[in-house]
């Protein structure tokens, strides 16, 4: 084989295989070294997003969320083991304050996974968290924004929308701006989460 064929076919190739070789290495361990760092701090989030929806203050530190919710939620499944929804206890720890369902929704760009919490009693909207979203940065993403998280507690079921920054009744939210998309999926998610968590109270009670 003479050097120039080498030169120009087989190195670039030998080269290449290398480099991948070495990059895959690299990032194989890194995974590996930090999959279950990545997998705790999943579960904190999630916890904490339960908590959150409930209207229950958390505190930063992830053993601290993780004592509360072991102290104030209850994990409601069905004979599989997969939980149906949430129970969240009141500061006195026997009272139910609040039902919590996960629901699903295509948004813009892929799936919105929000946490939407019930009050037990009035049946309005404790709150709501979303656990994950991939919508656009400064526009469909504000969802994740505390404004527009925060305007959700106390309201009623079923949910109609009105413009950013105007008066929204108590079965109104306001929009986010530029995001019609995005917001009618957030409110297609709410509005199914208060239809469905009767049902699924009665059946896994």
């Amino acid at each position: 084989m003479s050097s120039e064929k080498f030169k120009t076919r087989i190195f670039p190739v030998l080269f290449m295989f290398v480099i991948t070789f070495v990059f895959i290495s690299v990032t194989t361990v890194i995974y590996t070294i930090t999959k279950d760092k990545i997998k705790f701090n999943a579960t904190i989030r999630f916890k904490r997003a339960v908590l959150y929806s409930a209207d229950i203050s958390t505190p930063e530190e992830p053993d601290k969320i993780e004592e509360i919710y072991v102290e104030r939620v209850e994990e409601i499944k069905d004979e599989d083991g997969n939980i149906k929804y949430f129970n969240v206890y009141a500061d006195d720890l026997e009272t139910v304050n609040a039902n919590v369902v996960i629901k699903t929704g295509a948004g813009l760009w892929g799936e919105i996974t929000m946490a939407v919490a019930f009050d037990s009693e009035t049946k309005s909207i404790k709150g709501v968290e979303v656990i994950d979203q991939n919508e656009t940065p400064g526009l469909g993403g504000r969802i994740s924004e505390s404004w527009f998280k925060e305007q959700f507690r106390g309201k009623i079921s079923p949910l109609t929308k009105v413009a950013e920054g105007e008066p929204a009744g108590n079965d109104q939210f306001q929009a986010v701006t530029g995001a019609t998309y995005t917001t009618n999926a957030v409110m297609d998610i709410v509005n199914l989460s208060s239809e469905e968590i009767p049902e699924i109270i009665r059946n896994y009670k």
